[in-house]
């Protein structure tokens, strides 16, 4: 048989469907799996209204409570879609030279794909948890950053670097500032001790590399390329000032316009902080589901419950045949599951009601990008073929205030 490139595009019609890329993106990224979704986010921005206070003209006295006549008081959040990118290639000598197996070929660019689908989705469930900033990491106050090796400030974000990435540093996290001049490329990362080695001295590259700059992949500053809101965005660890966030300044209300926050419990009994922080939400109106931590702190919760632990599987949102093992945990206003993720920083984790909680997206997150009918084009400068995966969308909040973040 031939196989051409208008071959190899049908077959890639097939092979990605919807339950395709769900598992692909699925995997080990349980946040984004249970996150509700919904694909029709078009228009130039999504606005997300929501009414923190009620109507206040009351009182025992008849004349006083009509005096105090007020009106609710309605607030917006005016979201706009962030925009994430992945491409791969594949050359035209192994497209002609392969027309006679075609399942080598198709084997091979099978792995493009879904590796490419793999770094889009990683990329994503990353932001998730991220400010908007799009940072990676951070350099340890201990590196040297006149060496190739550098420590990460929290280690557990090790899994946000592979080899061959090209890094970019700011002393600022991304969401305000610029960029230091230059680039260095990772050769090799120690996944056990937090570490990133570049292929020479950091301050070679970046000539004002410093201890404390966040870390970006090149091209994801989101001060000049937005990222993804994720939960240290919308519920962050400090009360928000009157800094607008997407359009709104959240500060007459940071409760119920940026979510509940307990860190005076910092170093104490996990247990006792996730009643503390659930009897908060409780208090404000909400009823937490689920509890998203570092696995690291999940396994910690589970030492310190002993035999009193219960194990229970939550499930994606659209896919029921994928799952992630959960620890049941009863809370003032009932169950919740505590939800292990390798995307989650360590020390620090997030009580959400899911229901409160919305990916929304143009068509899927990600997917092939092909508005032209074509999964692949011809690279202009290369004798060779690209296809692109990416997405256009947000994380958007109903309801901040019946969420919160926690200090382990």
């Amino acid at each position: 048989m031939s196989l051409d490139i208008t071959a190899l595009t049908a077959v890639l019609k097939v092979q990605y469907t919807q339950k395709k890329v769900n598992t692909l993106s699925y995997t080990n990224n349980p946040l984004w799996a249970m996150l509700p979704k919904r694909t029709d986010f078009v228009g130039i921005n999504k606005v997300v209204a929501l009414r923190n206070a009620n109507p206040q003209g009351r009182a025992y006295d008849f004349t006083s409570g009509l005096t105090n006549v007020s009106p609710s008081v309605y607030n917006k959040f005016t979201v706009t879609r962030a925009k994430d990118y992945a491409f791969g290639r594949v050359f035209g000598e192994a497209i002609e030279a392969s027309a006679k197996d075609a399942g080598s070929l198709l084997a091979g660019l099978k792995a493009e794909i879904d590796g490419a689908m793999y770094t889009a989705t990683r990329s994503l469930a990353k932001d998730l948890y991220g400010n908007g900033g799009g940072s990676r990491g951070q350099i340890s106050a201990g590196s040297n950053v006149g060496t190739p090796t550098i420590t990460l400030a929290d280690t557990s974000q090790i899994v946000n670097f592979e080899p061959g990435m090209k890094l970019r540093v700011s002393a600022t996290d991304g969401t305000s500032g610029s960029q230091r001049a230059g680039t260095v490329t990772v050769t090799a990362v120690d996944r056990v001790a937090g570490t990133i080695t570049a292929s020479g001295n950091w301050t070679a590259g970046i000539a004002a590399a410093a201890v404390n700059d966040y870390i970006f992949q090149d091209g994801d500053f989101a001060a000049v390329s937005q990222a993804v809101t994720g939960l240290s965005g919308w519920i962050p660890a400090t009360a928000p000032g009157a800094t607008l966030f997407f359009g709104l300044d959240r500060s007459s209300d940071p409760v119920r316009l940026g979510g509940v926050r307990y860190t005076t419990g910092s170093g104490g009994p996990i247990e006792e902080i996730l009643i503390a922080t659930a009897a908060l939400l409780v208090r404000e109106g909400g009823k937490p589901t689920h509890v998203f931590m570092n696995p690291l702190d999940v396994a910690n919760l589970i030492m310190a419950l002993g035999s009193k632990v219960t194990y229970d599987r939550s499930k994606a949102f659209d896919d029921p045949d994928i799952g992630f093992e959960t620890v049941k945990f009863m809370g003032p206003a009932g169950v919740m599951q505590i939800v292990p993720d390798l995307n989650c920083p360590r020390g620090k984790g997030w009580m959400l009601q899911m229901d409160t909680w919305c990916f929304e997206s143009l068509n899927g997150a990600p997917r092939i990008l092909n508005l032209d009918g074509q999964d692949m084009l011809r690279d202009a400068t290369a004798d060779a073929y690209i296809f692109r995966i990416g997405y256009y969308g947000n994380l958007t909040c109903s309801a901040p205030g019946w969420n919160a973040y926690f200090a382990l």
